[in-house]
């Protein structure tokens, strides 16, 4: 399946470490090819890219 599980996303919500982890290396792929300027791979965007997804994380709202 191309989808992160539910329970992954619940303790990545809530703080747990390898849930985090499970996501960013899901979004691996992506964060390394949004990263990418004039060819070359931006190693302070992949940075800013993955401080965003976490940062997100902590903000996703499960209840609506």
């Amino acid at each position: 399946s191309r989808l992160l599980p539910y329970e992954t996303i619940l303790k990545a919500r809530e703080g747990d470490p390898e849930a985090v982890n499970a996501v960013l290396l899901h979004y691996a792929g992506y964060i390394r090819y949004f990263s990418k300027m004039n060819g070359y791979y931006n190693s302070d965007m992949e940075d800013y890219i993955r401080t965003k997804l976490i940062e997100s994380l902590f903000k996703f709202r499960l209840d609506r």
